[in-house]
C-alpha cells in the first residue's frame, strides 16, 4: 500500500484545561475524497485548520508524505492546501484586498505577494472574476462583498494555486439557493477530476453522496466516533448509535443523503 499523504497519530490540540480535539489518527490517501461529519463544535474546523498548517497542535503527529509536520516549511505546506473556509477567512482576512487574498495562496502567507505576482496571474484572476460574475472586484476589500461572492473568491484561490489536497469547511453555511448550487458542482468536478485529495467538513448530512465521497471520518466531542468508508459510516445502524436515536436513511433524487428519525 502506498504511504498516506497526511498521517495523524494521537494528535490533539489543548487550550487550558480543554481539549478542542484528542487523541485523532487518521491515515490519508492520496486523491483520496473524504468528508469530515459532526455537530458544531465537535472539533471539525480545529481539525482542518491543523491539517491545513493554519493552527498549531499540542500532542501527538503529523506527517506529510512520511515527512514530520515540524520538519516542515509551513509556508511550502499551507502552498499545498486550496482551503476554503469562510470562517476562518472572515475573521483573519476580512481587510485583504481580493488581490492579495488570492495570491496569499500561491505564497503560502499575506505579506509575500510581491515576489509571487505574475502578469500571468493577474490576468488569469480577471477572467476568472469575470466567468463568476465579478468583474472588477480585484481591489474590493474581501469583507465588503457577500457571503456568496466571497465564497466564490475563495474557490478562485484554490483554483489558481492548484494545491495537491482541497479542504473545505462547511463551504455552504450561509450561501443562498444559487450559491449553493455553484459550490456543489464545483464539488462535482473536482470528484470527477480525481486529480485532487479531498477533506470536506459538513454538519449536514443531505450534503452527502457515496459517489462524491469514498470515506468519512465522523467526529463527537473532538474525537474520532468512527472512520472508514462512506458505507459503512452512513446507515441506520451507526448513526443511530451516534444520535441515541432510531433513523432511516435514504438517498434523495440527487444521490444525496436524507436523515429521518423515528
Amino acid at each position: 500500500m502506498d504511504e498516506p499523504i497526511i498521517s495523524t497519530r494521537g494528535l490533539g490540540c489543548q487550550t487550558g484545561d480543554r481539549y478542542l480535539i484528542k487523541n485523532i489518527k487518521l491515515d490519508i490517501e492520496e486523491k483520496s475524497r473524504w468528508i469530515v461529519l459532526g455537530m458544531n463544535g465537535c472539533g471539525k474546523t480545529t481539525l482542518l485548520s491543523i491539517l491545513a498548517g493554519y493552527q498549531d497542535y499540542t500532542h501527538g503527529t503529523i506527517t506529510y508524505r512520511g515527512t514530520d509536520y515540524r520538519n516542515l516549511d509551513i509556508i511550502e505546506l499551507r502552498k499545498k492546501m486550496g482551503l476554503i473556509s469562510n470562517s476562518f477567512f472572515d475573521r483573519v482576512y476580512q481587510n485583504e484586498s481580493v488581490l492579495d487574498l488570492v495570491l496569499s495562496g500561491l505564497s503560502g502567507t499575506l505579506g509575500m505577494e510581491e515576489e509571487y505576482i505574475r502578469a500571468e496571474h493577474v490576468r488569469k484572476l480577471k477572467r476568472l472574476l469575470e466567468k463568476v460574475g465579478l468583474p472588477n472586484r480585484m481591489d474590493h476589500s474581501y469583507g465588503w462583498l457577500s457571503k456568496g461572492e466571497r465564497q466564490n473568491i475563495l474557490i478562485l484561490r484554490a483554483l489558481l494555486a492548484q494545491p495537491e489536497i482541497m479542504v473545505l469547511d462547511e463551504p455552504m453555511t450561509g450561501l443562498d439557493v444559487v450559491s449553493k448550487h455553484k459550490m456543489m458542482r464545483f464539488v462535482h468536478s473536482m470528484a470527477e477530476e480525481k486529480n485532487h485529495t479531498i477533506l470536506y467538513v459538513t454538519h449536514h448530512f443531505n450534503e452527502i453522496s457515496p459517489d462524491l465521497f469514498d470515506n468519512c471520518l465522523l467526529m463527537r466531542r473532538g474525537q474520532v466516533y468512527k472512520a472508514g468508508p462512506v458505507g459503512e459510516i452512513i446507515n441506520s445502524e451507526v448513526i443511530g448509535e451516534f444520535f441515541q436515536k432510531s433513523v432511516n436513511i435514504d438517498r434523495n433524487k440527487d444521490g444525496y443523503y436524507h436523515l429521518s428519525f423515528k
